[in-house]
């Protein structure tokens, strides 16, 4: 898969490599961090530092048409999304962290972008994704980009998050 470069935002958006899971777990935790730390319910706050597992496991797990993606500026991972089959019609878009710094310059778009299009060649027909309802910035995007909000699939889980489909 070919390198998207976005020169004129300064990063280039590459697939996840061996070795990057080191900084792609710090920028995921600084960003839970950054929005929960002082979340009162500790299912919420700790929700994250649990289920960061696939990093270290990425050539097993992202591997079946599904796709782990990187953005990088400045030698560093500064945004993460990813594709996991779910099943042979739908996967599921996860990971979608962007650094604090690098916020507003069109990074998350430009991964979402690039996952829908894999997902499309994929022959897939439906994405799904879910996300923390407190993350209203991210749901602003899911939803111009078509994503409509959907019923959970998580047991108790529209407690916490939103949920959303888009049909590819």
């Amino acid at each position: 898969m070919a390198i998207l470069t976005c020169r004129e935002q300064n990063f280039i958006i590459r697939p996840f490599r061996p070795g990057d899971a080191p900084a792609a777990r710090r920028l995921i935790e600084t960003v839970w961090r950054e929005h929960f730390h002082d979340h009162p319910d500790p299912f919420v706050r700790d929700f994250m530092y649990s289920r960061l597992s696939d990093l270290e496991n990425t050539e097993t797990l992202y591997v079946d048409r599904a796709l782990f993606l990187c953005a990088i500026a400045e030698n560093e991972i500064i945004g993460t999304g990813a594709i996991k089959r779910c099943d042979d019609r739908e996967c599921e878009m996860v990971r979608m962290f962007v650094g604090p710094a690098y916020r507003g310059r069109g990074i998350a778009r430009a991964i979402s972008d690039r996952l829908i299009s894999f997902a499309r060649r994929a022959g897939y027909e439906r994405i799904r994704l879910s996300s923390n309802n407190a993350l209203t910035a991210s749901h602003r995007l899911y939803e111009r980009m078509g994503f409509q909000p959907t019923g959970p699939w998580d047991p108790g889980g529209e407690g916490y998050s939103r949920y959303y489909v888009l049909r590819i």
